[in-house]
């Protein structure tokens, strides 16, 4: 019945009236809302917690400059337009492919040739002022650094991209894909369905929900009542640590797939002022059979502000609490600027992100706060302190984006630099085409062994996604 209903509703959008602008699906990167701030944060604060974001002033971001349609085809589809692009006054629709073709190598404590070959499409649906739909699909094969290596055995599948195959070998074969449906019922009910990342706060990390894990299912309904909005976000994970089985009580039955784990995650926002919004978050997570002694849910608390003290300037801070002792607490702290010294385009991020011990986890790892065997929040986990700076800068078509790190985190005290620098020519910024030359830096000592990894990483590639990836741990 359920199926019967949806397509209904998706028949009765297409031949809906027409309306004056359509509503877009923008895939979240950190990195491409950063280096859009201006138009992100405006004259006046709004409702920008929650992320990705769906909305009829998306779209125009992807501008460089005027259109020229005196150009010839090939030109326009490479430098201007979506490979395949319909724009009507009642709906719209594009088609992209997107590749992702590194060459570069590995110098320090191990040495490694690296590559990526990333064969993606994406295409966008959009119907009047009420329907959006976005699919992308990615095939990869890839060879990575040392460090993502260790962790991908670590935690079964890639950080951040799902399983693959051949994952011990480090020579890395797989698929992800990404889907989001919406639907405005009104300028005050928004409701959507998606196979995606999410995440809360205006920060590079969250302590409450981030971009960290792979993509998980979850519906999301969000609602709008004069300065408040409401989001509920209904999710469904896998669990890759407690797999199904035909019989728990023996440990030579088949293996039925992945466990199935469930989250509620409710935030609420508030707009106190023309400068200040305050946001309450409730997050409550259980598992599906779950048998396993020390609790059915694992529930926590969070609360996200985001103040602007002038124009331009953006302070932002976070607090998530299993519990109130001070033992199972995470917080962070930042600001970031956009426009910065009068320069347009030059847009930077400071930020303070630190848990205690065992915040996120729970007696019965069941129910712990993770999707896919990754952190929901931080890519650490618990037991971490952290600094970073993000700078980004645009001119024309030249973007030059810069973060620095430092880390401490871990039972045995692990120090960890990081440093990344990377300088684009941006081809087409409707599917964000671009060269890419990046050089990565990262260092990592534990203190209580002494042992020391160095990494020297040298990429170069043409590019195209919206994707981030989380490689600093």
């Amino acid at each position: 019945m359920k199926y019967i209903r949806l397509t209904l509703l998706c028949l009765g959008l297409l031949f809906a009236k027409a309306g004056q602008s359509q509503i877009h699906y923008q895939p979240y990167s950190y990195e491409h809302y950063h280096r859009n701030m201006t138009q992100l944060y405006g004259d006046s604060i709004t409702h920008t917690a929650v992320k990705p974001f769906v909305g009829s002033h998306i779209d125009p971001r992807h501008e460089i400059g005027a259109r020229d349609s005196s150009r010839s085809w090939g030109y326009r589809k490479l430098f201007q337009e979506h490979l395949v692009e319909v724009v009507k006054d009642d709906h719209t629709f594009y088609l992209d492919f997107m590749p992702d073709f590194i060459l570069g190598a590995e110098r320090g404590t191990n040495s490694k040739s690296l590559w990526t070959n990333t064969r993606g499409a994406q295409a966008g649906l959009s119907i009047n002022k009420k329907f959006s739909l976005y699919v992308s699909f990615y095939e990869n094969q890839a060879r990575y650094a040392s460090f993502i290596d260790s962790t991908a055995q670590r935690i079964g599948n890639l950080p951040g991209q799902g399983f693959s195959k051949n994952l011990h070998s480090g020579k890395y074969d797989w698929m992800n894909a990404t889907a989001n449906l919406t639907y405005q019922v009104s300028d005050a009910l928004n409701l959507s369905v998606a196979y995606d990342k999410l995440h809360i706060g205006e920060g590079y990390r969250s302590v409450l929900v981030s971009d960290n894990p792979y993509n998980f299912t979850h519906a999301r309904v969000s609602v709008k009542v004069g300065r408040w909005q409401y989001n509920s976000i209904w999710a469904y994970m896998n669990d890759l640590r407690h797999p199904r089985v035909a019989d728990a009580q023996d440990p030579f039955s088949e293996r039925l797939g992945n466990g199935v784990k469930y989250g509620a995650f409710q935030y609420v926002d508030y707009l106190a002022g023309d400068k200040l919004s305050l946001g309450l978050f409730h997050s409550l997570i259980w598992a599906q059979n779950n048998q396993n002694a020390g609790g059915k849910a694992n529930g926590g608390l969070g609360l996200n502000v985001k103040y602007r003290p002038w124009q331009k300037y953006i302070l932002y801070a976070q607090g998530y609490a299993d519990e109130f002792s001070g033992n199972r607490m995470a917080f962070q702290l930042g600001g970031k600027t956009y426009d910065l010294f009068g320069l347009s385009n030059l847009n930077l991020t400071a930020e303070d992100n630190h848990a205690a011990r065992d915040t996120y986890g729970h007696p019965n790892s069941r129910i712990d706060y993770t999707s896919n065997a990754e952190a929901l929040a931080h890519p650490a986990g618990s037991n971490f302190k952290e600094l970073l700076g993000i700078a980004t800068y645009r001119w024309n078509r030249w973007e030059l984006y810069g973060q620095s790190l430092y880390a401490r985190y871990g039972t045995e005290r692990s120090n960890l630099f990081y440093q990344e620098l990377r300088f684009s020519y941006v081809m087409n910024p409707k599917y964000n085409l671009r060269w890419e030359l990046g050089l990565i830096d990262r260092r990592h000592k534990n203190i209580v062994t002494d042992a020391y990894q160095q990494a020297t990483i040298f990429t170069f590639g043409l590019r195209s996604s919206f994707r981030t990836f989380h490689r600093e741990y």
